[in-house]
């Protein structure tokens, strides 16, 4: 959502709730805590796109947990996607 809003010029990451709830999947992604909701099925590799984002948007917990979240199956592609601007 952040990353569309910014193509219309709306700053979504202003809001600190976006960092929040990435902040809430931190724990359990880089392993320092086991998911905590069974019921519902999470993939620590699978956030790795959008704590990247929360990083580059500023978020230091993002940006400090970076190096611990499990890089997706198909490898980390983060570097090589072309920047919001450019889709």
């Amino acid at each position: 959502m952040a990353a569309i809003g910014k193509k219309v010029g709306v700053d979504l990451w202003v809001w600190q709730s976006i960092h929040g709830a990435v902040n809430f999947l931190i724990p359990a992604a880089t392993g320092a805590k086991p998911w905590a909701h069974p019921e519902l099925k999470f993939e620590p590799s699978g956030i790795s796109d959008i704590v990247h984002a929360s990083a580059d948007a500023g978020n230091p917990a993002a940006k400090v947990a970076l190096a611990k979240v499990p890089a997706p199956s198909g490898g980390d592609l983060w570097l090589v996607r072309p920047a919001v601007e450019e889709t």
